[in-house]
């Protein structure tokens, strides 16, 4: 996984070095159960490692009680740039799980760390195109990156509700 992530510069904050940055992402299956196109980037927050076992425990339950969903992905040409733009037709899962999330959000701003950021109308970055339009969403995986680290290590998958 590469450094940063979707959210723009301005919504970016350097790390501070008692605190961790953690990513929530999905990655989209179509048949055969493959990864379909890049990972969704759906929430990211600073936390610290003290604060994490707790953070898994309540996404764990949070998580494991949503239905696994479908997302149906539309493409389309920049018409300024030339470049193939892919984006989910219909957030609406991400927005209700960005409200089952909020008190997680609540835990992590009680301990003087900023609320979740979730990225509610996620954007996918492809060069290709998607020649599938429907993929489900069957898990949730949290990363973690060390204050000044580059790279983003597994900490948690977490399996929607089978």
């Amino acid at each position: 996984m590469q450094a940063g992530y979707v959210l723009n510069s301005a919504q970016q904050t350097p790390i501070s070095s008692d605190r961790e940055q953690y990513l929530l992402m999905a990655y989209p299956r179509f048949e055969g159960n493959q990864p379909a196109i890049l990972p969704i980037e759906i929430a990211v927050f600073e936390a610290t490692e003290q604060m994490e076992e707790t953070i898994i425990r309540w996404m764990h339950r949070i998580i494991s009680n949503k239905a696994p969903f479908t997302i149906q992905i539309k493409q389309q040409i920049d018409d300024a740039t030339g470049r193939l733009q892919l984006s989910i037709a219909d957030a609406t899962p991400f927005q209700q799980l960005a409200k089952q999330l909020e008190v997680v959000s609540q835990y992590i701003n009680s301990y003087q760390c900023k609320e979740i950021y979730f990225n509610l109308r996620p954007y996918l970055r492809s060069n290709q195109p998607c020649f599938a339009g429907l993929f489900t969403i069957t898990e949730l995986v949290l990363l973690r990156k060390r204050f000044e680290q580059a790279d983003y290590r597994q900490v948690n998958v977490f399996g929607l509700k089978p």
